[in-house]
């Protein structure tokens, strides 16, 4: 089986498990925002498109795109966990599309769920690599598949809390930007710096563009650049940005190797 298959597959299972939790209704009480009126773009705004929110809708090929784009290069270099955060980016694609077109309970919490586990894999992708950091010593001191069951039931807290997935959310954040830090302090350069800053950048506006969206909407005139629009290109921006970070970082690994 190729490396790739394999990244596939390994992703395919993860989400088909999701799915599949999903559907005992376990998770049918877990605070989501459903309906149309939760969204700022005007729904049937453009009438020879047969989409609600069109825009909202066709962004989401972007994921797509920024996995596929980086899939190559992670083939070329038998990256597994590079290959993995590409499919799950590609799978993320469809997820978001099946969130915006059917509004429904399930889909919403199948997409707060793969978003922890998308920012968990980045952590553990990043960690793979020889960097230092106490976070990053303090992780590695932990299982793999320990980090990731934890990652798993962490969204169990959406059962005992209204703000249970922004929790766990926020600390999956918070985790990937502090190793990402120590990963470019301890081995990068002045490209990984810019690189870092920019998926930083994606990250707060994905953020604060997302809480924003329906605020906005008094004060933003363009129905096609709602703050939820551009809190997508924002975090398509840091899966790219993301991506790029660790292959730098893996390229300054091999020009040392080189060196020694």
């Amino acid at each position: 089986v190729s490396t790739q298959s394999t990244g596939f597959l390994y992703v395919f299972f993860a989400t088909f498990s999701h799915i599949v939790l999903i559907n005992t209704g376990w998770f049918d009480s877990v605070t989501t925002e459903l309906g149309y009126e939760m969204y700022a773009e005007k729904v049937d705004s453009v009438p020879f498109l047969p989409l609600a929110m069109p825009f909202n809708t066709l962004v989401n090929a972007g994921y797509f795109v920024a996995g596929a784009v980086w899939l190559s290069t992670f083939t070329k270099s038998r990256d597994l966990l590079g290959l993995e955060f590409c499919w799950y980016s590609m799978i993320y694609s469809g997820i978001q599309l099946a969130r915006i077109v059917y509004q429904t309970q399930r889909t919403a919490v199948l997409d707060q769920w793969i978003t922890t586990t998308i920012f968990c894999h980045v952590t553990l992708w990043i960690t793979s690599h020889p960097c230092d950091g106490v976070f990053i010593r303090s992780l590695n001191l932990i299982p793999r598949p320990v980090v990731l069951i934890l990652s798993f039931f962490s969204y169990f807290l959406s059962l005992v809390s209204p703000i249970g997935f922004d929790i766990a959310l926020v600390i999956h954040i918070l985790l990937a930007i502090i190793v990402g830090l120590e990963a470019h302090s301890y081995r990068g350069n002045s490209k990984s710096k810019a690189v870092f800053y920019k998926a930083m950048a994606c990250c707060v506006g994905f953020v604060v563009l997302k809480v924003l969206d329906l605020p906005l909407k008094d004060y933003w005139t363009p129905n096609c650049l709602s703050g939820h629009f551009l809190s997508k290109l924002c975090d398509i921006g840091q899966i790219y940005y993301a991506a790029e970070l660790a292959y730098i970082l893996n390229q300054n690994e091999g020009d040392k190797h080189h060196q020694n």
